[in-house]
């Protein structure tokens, strides 16, 4: 086993890597698809030049992100 990788179920008790990131956000994803499918419908629109254009649009998209956020958050003890 390489430097950094994990067994599943292994803890690594030194410094997050890159890889460990990765791992953590894909499994995440995959608990959480309804959310993640959310956040990337959020990020399209926000990518597009005539949803843009609508600043109480790009608001509440920014604000609609936020909250998706902060319940991410929540949901894993981090605020």
């Amino acid at each position: 086993m390489n430097h950094g990788e994990m067994n599943h179920g292994e803890m690594n008790h030194g410094p997050a890597t890159h890889r460990d990131l990765v791992e953590a956000s894909l499994s995440n994803h995959r608990d959480h698809r309804d959310n993640a499918a959310r956040w990337l419908a959020i990020e399209v629109l926000l990518s597009d030049e005539p949803a843009l254009a609508d600043d109480d649009l790009a608001a509440r998209l920014h604000a609609l992100q936020d909250r998706l956020e902060t319940q991410t958050r929540q949901r894993y003890g981090l605020t």
